[in-house]
């Protein structure tokens, strides 16, 4: 009986690794080609030093980049840390998705919640600006993973709101904002154009965590994002920060803290 709760264990804990190192490796590549404005989904993965297209081998997440020692197989170009770390990372974000989730569909829904998070903040530093359609996509996974078909009903026939000026008064200017950001962005679909208002993806991430968490847990993840930037606007020169970074840091700690707190109760 041990031995089989130690193999599904095992299997378990193999299959999330694998998962986070393959996610991790597809959002580095993703990010990569983005930031250097290359094609996505026309092209196989290639080394951008040389050109040539990387085989299966060349694209084993973590092993290869161990093999090859972090050098291209053909022009022996140093292979950016970035893309082992992203790997790292992806583990990281999927066992946190795993301890957290009560079934497959919210983990795996909160995977790409994390993941995708994660890619805005990579954006948000080299640009200081996010693509449009990684916002979206961000709040519309938040809604698949809280999606409920009554709640949906009773806001079409405006019923079941909560009494309270500030909550209907927040809400519903909040629900205007959304659908105005929304229109805009269907509107000029077609458009490369990343969103140039940083503000506005500022409180659609938000929203989002807000829609997941509800509204205490995502004003205390935007305080104390807010709170890590602060030493970077007293002892650094520069006045100008992505701020979405240090939403996803915090967002991540509560997220861990929700987790322990778990576990101690």
């Amino acid at each position: 009986m041990e031995s089989e709760i130690f193999t599904q264990s095992f299997l378990k804990f193999t299959f999330l690794i694998i998962f986070g190192l393959s996610l991790g490796s597809f959002c580095m590549c993703f990010l990569s080609r983005f930031c250097k404005n290359k094609s996505f989904l026309s092209i196989r993965s290639y080394c951008f030093s040389c050109g040539k297209k990387l085989s299966i081998l060349d694209l084993i997440p973590f092993f290869s980049y161990l093999f090859l020692k972090a050098r291209c197989r053909f022009c022996k170009e140093k292979i950016p840390i970035e893309l082992f770390l992203a790997e790292i990372l992806g583990v990281f974000f999927v066992f946190i998705a795993y301890f957290f989730s009560k079934n497959l569909l919210e983990f795996l829904v909160f995977s790409l919640y994390l993941f995708v998070f994660w890619m805005l903040s990579y954006i948000d530093i080299k640009f200081k600006a996010v693509p449009q359609v990684l916002l979206w996509a961000l709040f519309f996974l938040a809604l698949i993973s809280k999606l409920d078909i009554n709640e949906i009903f009773y806001f079409l026939i405006f019923e079941d709101f909560k009494n309270g000026f500030l909550v209907q008064a927040f809400s519903f200017a909040g629900f205007l904002f959304l659908l105005k950001n929304l229109t805009a962005y269907i509107k000029n679909f077609k458009s490369k154009n990343i969103q140039e208002n940083l503000g506005d993806a500022d409180i659609i991430v938000c929203a989002s965590i807000a829609g997941i968490f509800g509204f205490k847990a995502s004003f205390i993840i935007l305080f104390f994002g807010a709170l890590l930037t602060l030493p970077f606007f007293i002892f650094g020169k520069k006045r100008e920060l992505a701020f979405l970074p240090f939403i996803n840091t915090a967002f991540i700690g509560y997220i861990i803290f929700l987790i322990f707190n778990q576990d101690l109760t």
